[in-house]
């Protein structure tokens, strides 16, 4: 049973990441891949790096 929820949670999280990377202006195909590999781990990757920024930042002398 318990192999079964991971997979239907796996599968279900494949959509879930792809939409989430579109929100967050990110590559909604790759993320699509990632989530194929890593399963639900991937919409938890997407919640941890936010939104990308459109420039970098510069790194200021400390």
């Amino acid at each position: 049973m318990g192999f079964w929820l991971f997979v239907i949670i796996s599968i279900g999280s494949i959509p879930l990441a792809g939409a989430m990377a579109r929100e967050r202006s990110r590559s909604s195909r790759a993320w699509f891949w990632i989530a194929v590999v890593v399963g639900p781990l991937a919409p938890l990757m997407l919640l941890i790096l936010g939104m990308r920024s459109a420039r970098p930042r510069p790194v200021e002398a400390g």
